[in-house]
């Protein structure tokens, strides 16, 4: 894929999106009526905003992930910049759980050399990470199924609004969800192998509980020394209870060691980001 970036006009926010997000920001109380009340033109609810690294994004200010961005210029940074060594020229990143693109579009924009490969099979979120890698002038291969242990299809499970980042293969008890469809499932290492794309260099789950059937998936791949750094998501105290097993077992194997990472905005909850990394 080129790494040449696509000509994009300068961005020059309209009175609109500067007032709506300057009061998302500081919380103020009349935000979402204020926000019905100054329909733009074209009908879009979403405001256009910069996060600290440059990357512009078309945001839903009501939506969990996109609100916090708003408030604190980004979403769990510390994801991108455990990668972000690894992404010289010639790496790839894949990008497992895309959602919108802020950390794929993000990584490439700020490393054009390097490939960004994103699966997203939540065709909503597909729809939104292939305009915001337009706003921003970049190529992100965009691969619209899931990963997993095998290849099939497999009911899932989407929340439109509030917090799409939760949309799952896996549902939760008891959690209600806007949408349920079917998505075909690929596997990492026949993606590899059928050239469909590059082996990561490095790459970035959030796959909200299928993390384990996606190493799964890789087979022989996942120990390639090629692949230097995994960033996952698992429960706080995943390092003292060792559970998922397989999940700590399979990178264990697999020739990496295993940390937490530090959260860096306010986005604290039951869940903590690792990373694995090769010696």
């Amino acid at each position: 894929m080129s790494a040449t970036k696509i000509s994009t006009p300068p961005f020059r926010p309209c009175w609109r999106d500067r007032l709506l997000l300057t009061l998302r920001r500081k919380n103020w109380r009349g935000f979402i009526r204020l926000h019905r009340m100054l329909k733009p033109v074209d009908g879009r609810r979403e405001l256009r905003t910069v996060t600290r690294y440059g990357s512009q994004f078309l945001l839903t200010p009501w939506d969990s992930v996109d609100s916090c961005v708003i408030r604190e210029g980004f979403y769990e940074s510390e994801v991108l910049e455990a990668v972000r060594p690894a992404l010289g020229p010639g790496s790839v990143l894949w990008v497992v759980g895309a959602n919108f693109g802020l950390h794929a579009i993000t990584a490439k924009f700020l490393h054009p050399q390097a490939e960004v490969v994103a699966f997203e099979p939540f065709p909503a979120m597909a729809a939104r990470l292939t305009e915001n890698a337009a706003l921003n002038g970049v190529h992100v291969d965009l691969h619209a199924y899931a990963l997993g242990e095998r290849l099939e299809t497999r009911p899932f499970f989407a929340n439109i609004s509030g917090n799409p980042g939760m949309s799952t293969l896996h549902p939760v008890e008891g959690l209600a969800y806007d949408q349920h469809f079917v998505v075909a499932t690929q596997t990492a290492a026949a993606v590899i192998e059928r050239g469909l794309a590059p082996p990561p260099t490095a790459m970035i789950m959030d796959a909200e509980g299928a993390e384990t059937e996606i190493l799964r998936g890789f087979g022989t791949h996942l120990a390639a020394a090629t692949l230097r750094v995994v960033v996952f998501e698992a429960a706080n105290e995943f390092l003292e209870t060792k559970s998922p097993a397989d999940l700590q077992r399979i990178l264990i194997g697999a020739g990496f060691s295993l940390r937490a990472l530090v959260r860096q905005e306010d986005t604290a909850h039951a869940l903590t980001n690792f990373v694995a990394s090769r010696p």
